[in-house]
């Protein structure tokens, strides 16, 4: 097997170059299984995308940023992050995985997404920049990242926020989890992602409105339908569904509805 073409851009438009039938090494930790079929790896770590910031109520997190460097920023950031961070992996591969890769690269058991989804987080891209909220990212991360490159998540600190999760021990990938939000500036004013099944972790909307409505059992029952039908070797979809109207209604209830 010929092993890849190893290359180190040191700035964007270099990156952006060399991307074109590359592939981008972040922290490496999904692409072992693919090394066989990979012609270029375009390594990230010098383009200085492993920044942390928190200006006037928003919070800017570089692609490259470590999970493990969220949850050492616990004082900065929402609570309910830092519990899905810490969710997400185990110690070590905090430490190598970058809150892109983890991003574009989620299932949805992924933690980290439900939580930033609750967030309405927002993602820089280059070429451009271009500013896609995290759920189109997450729609169109498969066909409209060729050649092109994340370089930021944004979202504003919440008035306060929540996660929790089920799953069949502590430290296992959740069966269900959730995560509520209340967020200032946006209409309607929470953010609700439940996640543990399918693809990608999802928003659910109707449950924010109900929020927004004061009616969390409404918000509850929203949750239940969204995972109805999610059903497959873990659990059923009225598990699911009980589940997830459950873990809303609390977590409502944690971030004052």
């Amino acid at each position: 097997m010929t092993p890849p073409e190893y290359v180190r851009p040191t700035t964007i438009p270099d990156a952006l170059k060399v991307l074109r039938g590359g592939t981008a090494l972040a922290g490496g930790t999904t692409l072992a299984a693919q090394a066989r079929h990979l012609t270029r790896l375009v390594d990230l770590q010098d383009l200085g995308l492993d920044g942390l910031a928190v200006e006037r109520g928003q919070v800017r997190l570089g692609a490259m940023l470590r999970l493990q460097q969220l949850v050492e920023a616990a004082g900065s950031l929402p609570g309910g992050l830092i519990d899905a961070c810490r969710l997400e992996a185990a110690l070590n591969l905090r430490n190598m995985t970058s809150v892109a890769g983890a991003l574009i690269a989620c299932s949805g058991r992924s933690a980290v997404a439900a939580a930033m989804l609750a967030l309405h987080a927002q993602v820089r891209i280059e070429p451009g920049p271009d500013q896609w909220s995290l759920d189109d990212l997450l729609d169109r991360r498969h066909a409209g990242l060729d050649s092109r490159l994340v370089t930021e998540i944004l979202f504003q600190i919440p008035g306060a926020m929540a996660f929790a999760s089920v799953a069949r021990s502590p430290a296992d990938q959740p069966i269900v989890c959730a995560a509520v939000a209340r967020l200032a500036g946006r209409v309607p004013s929470f953010g609700v992602a439940v996640g543990g099944f399918g693809e990608r972790p999802i928003l659910v909307q109707q449950a924010e409105l109900a929020l927004a409505a004061g009616d969390p059992g409404g918000a509850a029952q929203a949750a239940r339908e969204a995972f109805a039908r999610a059903g497959d070797a873990w659990a059923s979809g009225e598990f699911r569904g009980h589940l997830a109207a459950t873990l809303v209604r609390r977590l409502a209830g944690e971030v004052g509805v």
